[in-house]
């Protein structure tokens, strides 16, 4: 073997004559010490099943092998998964399916491994798709305990940002009502083969057993939210009018504003989870 990941990566991508495409996010992340970090943040046991998005050459692959009870990496590139293969040899607690993650239904596929009482997903993902596949595991929430993601910096802040600030948005409020996220450490552009365009951070998404507010419709909440942030500039109450959302009027968003004591001046991206869930069931009302 040569002497280091990074040598080691360049070599095998040579040896299967493999050229990396940017446009699908193929960044290889080839930093032994944020490779720990990770599968640290992971806090794994042989009691864990572990659901891994990009195979890539099977660097992360290998680490969680070495953790967790069993690893199932999906991976879209056909030959990185022969590359993978040759680089996981010798590991026998691993599956790679091939296909598009966003395609692929989880309920099925983890549900053969019965005897893992505890999932977890761990991934390096391809930055280009990164909302959709969050989307997707949060979607697919009852299946995890957590979720440990290296993602682009920016998502990373957008996602723990605080009402007021320019990061703060519905996805912000999506993600948070369904987890609690917290970001573990940051990796440097020069960690990863080829270099990305951006910094990059890792995320941990502990799932919430009940959402983290108690709404009388989760439609209406949501709503009310998209509504807020799609015309963020504008007062609250302008924003959710325009909005066009079934059953109410200039009238009934005035009243449910005033009865739930949120100014009707605000702007909707200065409102925490709490109070859009406050305002959605006065609005129910």
């Amino acid at each position: 073997m040569a002497n280091s990941l990074s040598e080691d990566t360049k070599n095998l991508l040579d040896s299967f004559n493999i050229r990396l495409n940017k446009s699908l996010g193929q960044h290889f992340l080839v930093d032994q010490a944020a490779l720990s970090r990770i599968v640290e943040a992971a806090e794994l046991s042989r009691n864990d099943l572990v659901l891994e998005i990009g195979t890539g050459i099977g660097a992360l692959t290998r680490e969680l092998c070495s953790k967790a009870g069993f690893v199932i990496s999906s991976e879209y590139d056909k030959k990185l998964i022969h590359a993978a293969e040759e680089y996981l040899k010798g590991q026998g607690n691993y599956e790679i399916v091939a296909g598009d993650f966003l395609k692929l239904d989880l309920g099925p596929m983890l549900a053969r491994f019965k005897d893992y009482k505890s999932r977890k997903v761990v991934a390096n993902l391809p930055y280009y798709i990164t909302s959709p596949i969050i989307e997707k595991l949060i979607d697919n929430r009852s299946c995890f305990k957590c979720m440990i993601l290296t993602i682009q910096r920016e998502v990373a802040h957008r996602i723990v940002s605080k009402p007021g600030t320019k990061e703060y948005g519905s996805f912000t409020v999506f993600v948070n009502y369904y987890c609690k996220p917290k970001i573990v450490s940051y990796i440097p552009k020069s960690s990863f083969l080829p270099q990305p365009d951006v910094g990059s951070a890792v995320i941990r998404l502990d799932v919430h057993e009940k959402p983290a507010v108690k709404v009388k419709s989760e439609k209406l909440f949501f709503d009310v939210m998209h509504a807020a942030f799609m015309q963020r500039r504008k007062m609250l109450k302008n924003a959710i009018e325009n909005a066009k959302i079934e059953g109410l009027d200039r009238a009934k968003i005035e009243e449910a504003l005033a009865s739930s004591g949120i100014d009707l001046r605000r702007r909707g991206e200065t409102l925490s989870i709490e109070e859009f869930a406050k305002l959605a069931d006065h609005l129910k009302d």
